[in-house]
């Protein structure tokens, strides 16, 4: 369980680090955010990729494509240009407040899925953080943008989404995290790109040209946060790692905007609530 915590901080603080750089690369790009999205998971699927070639290890098996597949379809392919456009609506310490409310959703699942017990810090954690998510919501001058709320809510229950699902497989299969990790974001970059071929057609290959060279750094991030995050969903329960993970990217991502954005990013409100989820 030690190492579960270790590597669901880690996880966290790279996810944190990948929240700052979208927000940093949308002022410098012309492109989409679902292009956007797409290079960078592109990115992290290849980082992931040269990562468990190198380290070797047991290969994945046809169940484990279908398997990691479905939940890389799942999250990020479904969430990541939600993710993205959440950044763009309403700033990085808003959007990593309002999924930090993923846990909800983890906890819930994998309650009624995986048999993980109700205990009563989890509930009173539950309701805590439901309380800093609301708090971010209800931000006045972001009710006209509630579109940024909605989006990153939506990301955040495909998370819970994701953490379940991949805790399930996690339980039956010998492959690493950086196989897993690998799968996943491979399926997700493939779900990304065909959104992106269907609402740009010919333009495609431009949109997704103008997210580089500003997305690498946010798929290096993706391919560390990924497989780490897995690694620890592989050692520790869902109701430990997710919140776990969570708390130390609110912590990191606050810190991080405050330095690259300033004040805009530290407001107390969004400290209050940064605390609190």
């Amino acid at each position: 369980m030690d190492t579960a915590i270790i590597l669901a901080a880690l996880a966290g603080f790279f996810w944190a680090a990948n929240i700052v750089i979208v927000r940093w690369a949308l002022h410098r790009v012309t492109t989409t955010p679902m292009a956007a999205a797409t290079v960078g998971v592109g990115v992290a699927a290849l980082v992931a990729l040269a990562v468990a070639l190198v380290s070797g290890g047991t290969a994945p098996t046809g169940d484990d494509l279908w398997r990691f597949g479905l939940v890389g379809a799942i999250a990020p392919g479904s969430s990541q240009g939600l993710f993205v456009a959440a950044i763009g609506s309403i700033g990085p310490s808003r959007t990593s407040v309002l999924i930090g409310t993923s846990p909800v959703f983890s906890v819930l699942l994998a309650i009624a899925f995986l048999d993980e017990g109700w205990q009563a810090a989890i509930v009173v954690g539950t309701l805590v953080t439901v309380t800093g998510g609301a708090l971010i919501s209800w931000e006045p001058h972001l009710l006209t943008r509630r579109v940024g709320v909605l989006l990153a809510i939506t990301t955040a229950f495909s998370f819970g989404v994701r953490d379940v699902v991949a805790r399930s497989f996690n339980t039956d299969t010998e492959i690493s995290a950086w196989w897993s990790g690998a799968l996943v974001l491979g399926a997700a970059t493939v779900v990304l790109a065909a959104v992106v071929t269907i609402q740009e057609r010919r333009r495609t290959l431009d949109r997704l040209k103008g997210a580089l060279p500003e997305f690498l750094a946010s798929g290096l991030m993706i391919g560390l946060a990924l497989p780490t995050l897995l690694a620890a969903l592989d050692r520790g329960r869902v109701g430990i790692v997710a919140p776990l993970s969570l708390a130390a990217q609110h912590v990191s991502v606050v810190v991080l905007a405050a330095i690259v954005f300033g004040a805009h990013e530290r407001t107390p409100r969004i400290l209050f609530a940064i605390g609190l989820v």
